[in-house]
C-alpha cells in the first residue's frame, strides 16, 4: 500500500503494484489455496473501502505492519514488578536491539504471517527481513533462543526455501510456534528443532508445489508479441515458450519434480510416522488439523506460547 495519510489516495494510486504483480506472473508458488483466496478478499476489501473514500488510517494497515514486527519475550521470574513469576510480557525487539537493553535470556519471537514473499516490499516485510532479525537473535549472546509464530499458508517457494536454510544456521533454539503452517511455511518451519501446534485444531501440511497461469495473459502475449531466441539456446525459457504455444507438458513436468523434492525433504527432516502408505498420505498436499498432525509426526507437540518457551529453554542444553 501507498504511505499512510489521512487523504483519500487517487485511484491509480490505491493499487497495491506488488501484490498485483504476484498475482499475474506464473511463479513457483507453496500455497494453500483457501489461505490465498481469503488474502485475495481482504486486499480486495481494501481497495473497496478505499474506492469509498474510507481513510488508509482506517484500514488498520500500520496495526497490520506492527503485528509482524519481532519482538522479545521479558519474563519477570525473580522479580518485584506485580506480575506473577513466570509470566512474560512482549516488547519491541528493535527498540530494545538498538537500545542495546535486551536482557540475558530473553527469548525472540518472529511473526511469519500472511503470504510469503522473498523480497520484502514498500507495503510488508518478506523473509529477507525476517532472516535479518534470525540471524542478529543468534549473534546476540543474551538471546536464549527464537520462537517464530506462524499464520501462513505459505506463498513463494524461494521464500521458504530461504527461511528454512536460515533456521538451520543456527546456534541456538529454534521452535516454529504455529496457528496455520502450510505449503512453504511449513517447508521453513520443517527445519526448527521442534513445530509446536498451538491447539488442537490448528493446521498444518499442503506440502507440494503449484503454478498459476494467468490464460488471458497468455492468449494476450500470443497474439501481441513475437520472441526471437539465438539457435544455441533452446532451453531458455523453454517451459514458458511451450505454454505459449499451447503445450503445458514441460511445466507439468517441472511442477511434477518440485513437488516430489519437497516430499523427499519433508520426510528427510520430519519424523514422519505410520506405514508408507499412510507417510505417502501425509505428503499429498492435504492439511491437517493439530491433532492428526501429532499424530502423523508433522507437529511435535501441541501447547500455548508458554509451552514453547519451556521447549526453547529445554533445547538451549543441546548447544
Amino acid at each position: 500500500m501507498p504511505e499512510i495519510n489521512d487523504k483519500p489516495a487517487p485511484p491509480q494510486e490505491r493499487r497495491n503494484r506488488d501484490i498485483e504483480a504476484f498475482l499475474s506472473l506464473n511463479e513457483c508458488l507453496e500455497i494453500e489455496v483457501e489461505f490465498g483466496f481469503r488474502e485475495l478478499n481482504r486486499y480486495l476489501q481494501d481497495l473497496a473501502l478505499l474506492s469509498m473514500n474510507v481513510n488508509f488510517s482506517e484500514l488498520g494497515i500500520s496495526r497490520r505492519r506492527e503485528e509482524k514486527q519481532a519482538k522479545v519475550l521479558l519474563f519477570s521470574e525473580a522479580s518485584n514488578s506485580g506480575q506473577e513469576p513466570g509470566t512474560y510480557s512482549f516488547a519491541s525487539w528493535r527498540d530494545l536491539y538498538f537500545k542495546k537493553e535486551i536482557p540475558p535470556g530473553s527469548i525472540a519471537v518472529l511473526s511469519l504471517t500472511g503470504v510469503m514473499r522473498s523480497e520484502s516490499s514498500l507495503s510488508s516485510p518478506g523473509v529477507d527481513s525476517m532472516i535479518e532479525d534470525l540471524r542478529n537473535a543468534y549473534n546476540h549472546s543474551n538471546v536464549a533462543g527464537v520462537i517464530i509464530e506462524s499464520n501462513s499458508g505459505g506463498g513463494e517457494s524461494l521464500a521458504g526455501t530461504m527461511l528454512k536454510s536460515a533456521i538451520q544456521e543456527r546456534n541456538k533454539p529454534v521452535v516454529g510456534f504455529g496457528h496455520l503452517v502450510a505449503s512453504a511455511a511449513y517447508r521453513a518451519l520443517s527445519g526448527a528443532d521442534e513445530l509446536i501446534s498451538s491447539s488442537d485444531y490448528s493446521e498444518f501440511g499442503s506440502i507440494g508445489t503449484m503454478i498459476t497461469l494467468d490464460s488471458q495473459f497468455i492468449n494476450e502475449y500470443r497474439a501481441r508479441f513475437a520472441d526471437f531466441y539465438g539457435a544455441g539456446a533452446s532451453g531458455k525459457n523453454y517451459e514458458f515458450r511451450q505454454a505459449i504455444a499451447g503445450n503445458y507438458l514441460p511445466l507439468q513436468l517441472r511442477v511434477d519434480n518440485l513437488t516430489t523434492k519437497f516430499q523427499e525433504e519433508i520426510k528427510r527432516d520430519r519424523p514422519l510416522r505410520g506405514e508408507r502408505s499412510v507417510i505417502a498420505d501425509t505428503v499429498s498436499g492435504k492439511v491437517f488439523d493439530g491433532t492428526e498432525s501429532k499424530k502423523r509426526g508433522l507437529v511435535d507437540g501441541i501447547g500455548t506460547m508458554q509451552y514453547a518457551v519451556k521447549r526453547v529453554r529445554a533445547l538451549t542444553k543441546k548447544y
